[in-house]
């Protein structure tokens, strides 16, 4: 029989120590992996070759209070919700959700992976643990346990490979730390990717943002016509997104990009993003897009939109939130059938065991109907939970 959710978080969070999953990367490149070590505050820390250890001490919560929890020296062993996925359904029950979309680690997860030079060495490691997630951790419980896949950042054909091979063992969602290409930029190459998600139909999500940090020109898009001496002052991308939040930019990107010109049916996922300030940036991006589309189109050789930044936004995207009341409150500004709450737990954004109160100062006086699109319903539909 079907699982009856009624709560489900759209963006949690799968923090555990490396020696949990190591085993899964090739054994050609095991030792050149993630591996867990002890720093002088006694905080548990990630480390992979001769790179600066990482500590996730931001990101080891787990609800131990906030007069308690310090943002340093944490550790798994001491820390609710990095146990065994029997651990994780009873927290689950505890504070009432009925299934966990579960994102790798921020802080010592991709973002830490990409650092990793050697493509086949860093394409070993996002494997092992999409290998881990898919077929032995969510084995456990899967109708409640959807781990999210991640994509290396080695260029487009590894991508598509990944999002493949993730599709194959059972996942619905990947998420990318760059765009397919490797890049804080899209470019062309990464349609491939887009058309293979689409045929997949699998789900491809950004968390918070993506890293544009190796990027050594951080311009936000290319353009028809390099105009030296407009794009020395400004571009349109960054007009377009200026007052958004960091996720905005990379909306704007995938919108001025045109991407959704070429995959209309193309749904994206923005989780972790939160909701008061998105109202606000589809506004601003039709003010900024109306005074800066003019030069842009004679210097820079873009050709308009068909459509406004915003109407494109409204059709293409969704958002995750956490505690947001005045985003709930502007909701249809966004669209209901948008918005998808997520308990983020256990990170220190997180309030396990207690999500009931956020639950309750989010969606007070709102109608029952939509309370469930949004805590439910949404999420269930994005992520295809009970169907595969």
């Amino acid at each position: 029989m079907a699982r009856d959710y009624k709560r489900i978080s759209a963006d949690s969070h799968l923090e555990v120590l490396n020696e949990r999953w190591t085993h899964r990367i090739d054994p050609k490149y095991r030792d050149q992996g993630p591996k867990s070590v002890v720093l002088e505050n006694g905080g548990d820390a990630t480390v992979i070759g001769d790179m600066a250890p990482r500590e996730n001490p931001m990101d080891l919560y787990g609800g131990k209070g906030r007069e308690l929890w310090v943002p340093y020296g944490q550790k798994y062993s001491e820390t609710p919700g990095t146990g065994e996925p029997a651990q994780r359904i009873q927290e689950q029950d505890i504070d009432h959700n009925d299934a966990e979309v579960l994102f790798p680690a921020v802080v010592v997860g991709p973002r830490y992976w990409a650092k990793v030079k050697d493509a086949a060495v860093q394409n070993a490691i996002f494997r092992g643990w999409n290998d881990w997630t898919g077929e032995e951790y969510r084995s456990y419980a899967p109708d409640r346990l959807y781990p999210v896949g991640a994509i290396p950042t080695t260029g487009v054909d590894a991508a598509i490979a990944e999002i493949t091979h993730c599709k194959e063992i059972g996942l619905t969602s990947a998420v990318l730390t760059t765009f397919p290409n490797g890049s804080g930029r899209p470019s062309e190459e990464d349609d491939r990717f887009w058309a293979a998600s689409i045929d997949l139909d699998i789900q491809i999500l950004i968390h918070v943002e993506l890293d544009r940090t190796g990027d050594p020109n951080p311009r936000f898009l290319d353009y028809p016509i390099e105009h030296e001496e407009a794009l020395k002052h400004t571009e349109l991308a960054f007009q377009v997104q200026r007052f958004a939040r960091v996720g905005g930019t990379n909306v704007v990107q995938l919108v001025l990009s045109r991407l959704f010109d070429r995959f209309p049916t193309l749904q994206i996922g923005c989780l972790e993003f939160y909701l008061g300030w998105v109202p606000f940036f589809i506004e601003m991006a039709d003010v900024r897009y109306n005074r800066h589309i003019h030069w842009s189109e004679k210097l820079l050789g873009y050709k308009p939109l068909p459509a406004m930044p915003s109407e494109i936004i409204k059709e293409h995207f969704h958002w995750g939130f956490q505690q947001d009341r005045s985003g709930v409150e502007l909701r249809h500004h966004m669209g209901v059938d948008r918005l998808m709450w997520a308990a983020d737990f256990p990170h220190q954004e997180s309030d396990w065991p207690n999500s009931d109160r956020v639950i309750e100062f989010n969606f007070r006086d709102v109608p029952e109907d939509e309370v469930r699109k949004m805590i439910c319903d949404n999420a269930k539909s994005f992520f295809k939970m009970g169907m595969n």
